[in-house]
């Protein structure tokens, strides 16, 4: 939560900057009002809800903010004034620090509270995948986001490559050759064959080919192949730079995924 106000912050001083910039007294650019739109439209899709599960927090106070953003929604349209853009934004940016991201990184966290992420992370019998999961809950406990989902993927693939080496590359290879081959139906568009040999190779492998060739080889089904490339698609977007904000339920929706689907699934056991 913390990095999310931090982006937004962020956003609403490089907003404010750019809108006190233009010349004339209103705002005419569709990118400048686009940006507008798409700062407030965070606010109440992801920052605000997540606001309201945190007691340190007023609701008079992020009430306050939402008032703010439900202005700065209706500048949006065309040609609104310049003055009006730049006195909304000075007002949510003037305490936002004090109001918002102070109390937060003030906020105790009680020794014998055990959240849901932690209740995911907990009880690894493998040492390493252990050690992995800790480490993504200490980064998520202090709202390193997406390095706790780029912690996660990495222990989920790397189980994901064991239980291949278990069941044997000659099955991989012959199922991706397989599935190559394929004119008509699912698989027609995979063209990615290939030919391992050790565990080092396979790591060589791009994560959404393997994904594929894990369904051609009836590991998971279309539905948890889906589920899993919005995780692998959630590290990469956790790994580069982007805009895409990572939210405490992204986290929590990614850890599910590849818990149930990978972690707890019998044909994975390595």
């Amino acid at each position: 939560m913390l990095e999310a106000l931090r982006h937004l912050r962020e956003d609403l001083q490089t907003l404010k900057q750019d809108i006190a910039k233009e010349p004339g007294p209103r705002i005419s650019k569709g990118a400048l009002r686009t940006r507008a739109e798409a700062v407030a439209t965070n606010w109440f899709s992801n920052i605000s809800p997540a606001l309201a599960q945190h007691t340190s927090l007023s609701t008079e106070v992020v009430e306050r903010y939402s008032g703010y953003f439900a202005t700065l929604l209706k500048l949006s349209r065309p040609n609104n004034h310049q003055s009006r853009y730049v006195d909304v934004l000075r007002a949510a940016l003037k305490r936002l620090h004090d109001d918002l991201i102070l109390p937060l990184q003030k906020e105790p966290k009680l020794a014998k509270e055990i959240t849901l992420l932690e209740k995911m992370l907990d009880g690894f019998q493998d040492a390493a995948e252990n050690k992995y999961m800790k480490e993504a809950d200490s980064c998520a406990a202090h709202g390193f986001l997406r390095a706790a989902a780029v912690l996660g993927w990495c222990a989920a693939i790397d189980r994901v490559h064991r239980a291949l080496e278990k069941i044997g590359f000659a099955k991989f290879n012959t199922v991706s050759q397989q599935m190559a081959a394929a004119t008509s139906g699912r698989f027609k568009r995979f063209n990615s064959p290939q030919n391992v040999t050790s565990i080092s190779e396979l790591r060589e492998v791009f994560d959404s080919n393997i994904l594929w060739i894990l369904e051609g080889m009836y590991l998971i089904d279309g539905n948890q192949h889906t589920r899993l490339r919005s995780c692998f698609e959630l590290r990469c977007q956790s790994g580069h730079p982007g805009d895409a904000p990572v939210t405490e339920y992204n986290l929590l929706s990614f850890f599910s995924d590849i818990n149930e689907i990978v972690f707890k699934n019998p044909k994975f056991s390595a």
